[in-house]
């Protein structure tokens, strides 16, 4: 846009720009239509491999230069792929009522109290009875 209005001709403005002066003269005429220039679609064979994957393959390839591509086919096909981790849910109003209400139940207590807790990750724990004798 800057190098149209300093009535630049699209000769001039194309050899700056180093492409062809259709090239400028259609990205010209593109801006003075849509006030901006509007990406055109993709022409051509579509893709196969995403911009992660691209970069997967060429870190495989740079690992070890002296690697064969059937070596690099084999790696690339183990299908090792980094993903994000699901977000947890958040906890509901009810759930943190719940965890502030506890809180506060068993915020005075001592160390020597929390020594007399077993933590058992709600499994349960018979100690010195048979298991049957708590269904």
């Amino acid at each position: 846009e800057g190098k149209f209005k300093s009535c630049k001709s699209s000769r001039i403005v194309a050899k700056d720009a180093g492409c062809s002066q259709s090239a400028v003269s259609k990205i010209w005429t593109k801006y003075k239509q849509h006030g901006k220039v509007v990406k055109g679609k993709h022409t051509g064979r579509p893709r196969k491999t995403s911009k992660c994957q691209d970069r997967k393959l060429k870190a495989i390839c740079l690992e070890n230069r002296k690697c064969t591509a059937k070596q690099m086919r084999n790696k690339w096909e183990m299908g090792f792929t980094s993903r994000k981790a699901k977000q947890k849910p958040s906890i509901t109003p009810k759930q943190k009522k719940i965890r502030l209400q506890w809180a506060k139940e068993y915020q005075s207590w001592s160390v020597d109290d929390w020594m007399k807790v077993i933590f058992s990750d709600e499994s349960r724990i018979c100690i010195g009875q048979d298991d049957d004798a708590f269904v």
